[in-house]
């Protein structure tokens, strides 16, 4: 990692925790720290632990998407070292805006591995795409579950899921479109040539050159997703388990204060509806969107008085919790990796 990546690293970081201590104090601020203490005291770990076990079947869902999109295009790899690329684009897709540091960390960590960029390349658009449709489908699904208590909702609320859904329809067609479509992905590739060359005229020769020897073995694996429309399927239904398991934390947690009346599929629609409002916007693990929006929604699923330490539950088993877990783990490998490439003195 040079020292450009190090300190583009850093900037990241930075502003995810500036964003982290902004959203602390709006969210919070103003709560009455007694009451709020008092709510968090009222859960029951049990439940939370359910919580964390869903967010470990999203880290084993998308594991094994990834190594089915691997196998399917002639690069297998075993479940341990997909498991690492899926913790590598969680922790990166978090601390980077629009999550577009995640996918190309992935494909480094693969590169390191031995897998070929394209085959690499196109199991993570494949990944991606069945997660971006399982994300939509249960969007839209939540969307019609609480359509009376949304629509009654401020018009800004309503503008950005409106929004939120525009843009993952239109990854959805391009992923489909790149994936299915021999010309779209030649014509994106010419087109993004175009502004390359003036801003880097002397490196963008060469890398156009790399982009038509890399073309023949995206063309081949293309052809391969076309001939196995099953694994597809599969991988489509893995992520709505992915998700729903996701998105039932909130649920968890409602059953850790012993409330009831909500089912697991209400709070799955709801979470769903939110996700998909603030997943698209430039802010790194949509922090603040997701608390304010959070505290917007749940209204009426959580009594006032323990909806702040819902929300700091909710958010802190699914996203917190891991969020830390998974920068330990990487910067652990980090640093065992850097340890083991330096040179040992020999003796004269």
């Amino acid at each position: 990692m040079n020292r450009s990546q190090w300190k583009k690293g850093i900037l990241c970081g930075g502003l995810f925790l500036l964003l982290l201590g902004v959203t602390g104090y709006l969210v919070l601020g103003k709560q009455d720290p007694a009451h709020l203490w008092v709510a968090l005291k009222q859960a029951k770990l049990p439940l939370l632990g359910v919580g964390a076990g869903c967010m470990a079947l999203f880290f084993a869902c998308e594991t094994k998407n990834i190594q089915r999109g691997l196998a399917l295009f002639g690069s297998p790899a075993p479940f341990r070292s997909c498991l690492l690329y899926a913790v590598t684009g969680f922790f990166f897709s978090s601390v980077t805006p629009s999550a577009s540091g995640g996918q190309p960390m992935q494909l480094y960590a693969m590169y390191r591995n031995g897998h070929a960029p394209a085959q690499g390349a196109l199991a993570l658009l494949l990944e991606f795409l069945s997660f971006q449709l399982a994300a939509v489908a249960l969007g839209v699904g939540g969307f019609l579950l609480h359509k009376g208590q949304l629509l009654a909702m401020p018009k800004g609320v309503l503008l950005c899921f409106l929004v939120g859904m525009a843009l993952n329809l239109f990854l959805v067609v391009l992923l489909a479109g790149a994936v299915l479509s021999p010309r779209l992905l030649p014509a994106l590739g010419r087109g993004l040539m175009v502004p390359l060359s003036k801003l880097f005229p002397r490196r963008a020769p060469g890398w156009a050159a790399w982009g038509q020897s890399q073309w023949q073995d995206v063309r081949q694996c293309i052809q391969c997703c076309r001939q196995h429309k099953g694994t597809l399927g599969r991988m489509f239904a893995t992520s709505l388990v992915q998700l729903a398991a996701y998105h039932s934390v909130p649920f968890w947690v409602y059953l850790s204060f012993g409330l009831s009346g909500q089912t697991l599929w209400q709070v799955v629609g709801l979470q769903a509806v939110l996700f998909l409002s603030v997943s698209s916007l430039p802010l790194p693990g949509a922090v603040g969107l997701s608390e304010g929006g959070f505290l917007l929604l749940y209204q009426t699923v959580f009594p006032a008085a323990i909806l702040p330490g819902a929300m700091l539950l909710s958010r802190s088993v699914s996203f917190y919790l891991f969020l830390l877990l998974t920068g330990i783990f990487l910067a652990f490998r980090f640093l065992r990796l850097a340890w083991r490439q330096v040179p040992v003195p020999t003796k004269t």
